[in-house]
């Protein structure tokens, strides 16, 4: 008789996680245009030390002056000083409202 052998094999899964942290923006923050996308996203910072934070526009935004009149997307520009509103649950917020306040 001969001998008996047994092989074992072992398999290691890795798993890698990721995280993203999301900042959180309401519509108390003023905050300055970085880059702007009409109709697709808008990059703002809230203070020139801070880095940019890009964010979606909803497709039925609404663009304001600081007293609720409409006002044309193409006045939006690097240096505008506005304010965002959103709308959806943190991780798909979009911008639904645009204000834009006067300059300095």
């Amino acid at each position: 008789m001969s001998p008996l052998a047994i092989a074992q094999t072992t398999i290691t899964r890795e798993t890698t996680t990721t995280q993203t942290e999301v900042m959180r923006l309401d519509s108390t923050h003023i905050m300055t245009v970085v880059s702007f996308a009409p109709g697709d996203k808008i990059s703002v910072q809230t203070a020139p030390s801070t880095q940019p934070v890009t964010v979606r526009l909803d497709r039925a935004i609404a663009y304001v002056a600081a007293d609720g009149k409409p006002i044309s997307p193409s006045s939006i520009q690097p240096g505008s000083r506005v304010r965002l509103e959103f709308s959806g649950p943190a991780a798909d917020r979009t911008v639904t409202r645009v204000v834009m306040l006067a300059p300095e």
